[in-house]
């Protein structure tokens, strides 16, 4: 097993990612948030994400763009 994919550096390589993602949102360059609701109402976004494409930050911020230039 070459040493890149050893458990070990698995271990390293997700520790120093989570840590530049919690640097990044420390920093304001990230922001996160939840979705809780009924089960229906997060099936209809969840199809809604996967209707639009790419990860679920890109398909949400799709959808949102798609709303507010309908409304103006």
């Amino acid at each position: 097993m070459a040493n890149s994919n050893s458990g070990h550096s698995k271990k390293l390589r997700a520790a120093t990612a989570a840590a530049a993602t919690k640097a990044k949102l420390a920093s304001g360059e990230y922001r996160q948030f939840s979705v809780q609701g009924r089960a229906e109402d997060v099936e209809l976004i969840l199809a809604a994400v996967e209707k639009a494409g790419g990860s679920r930050v890109q398909a949400l911020a799709k959808i949102c763009r798609r709303y507010l230039e309908g409304l103006s």
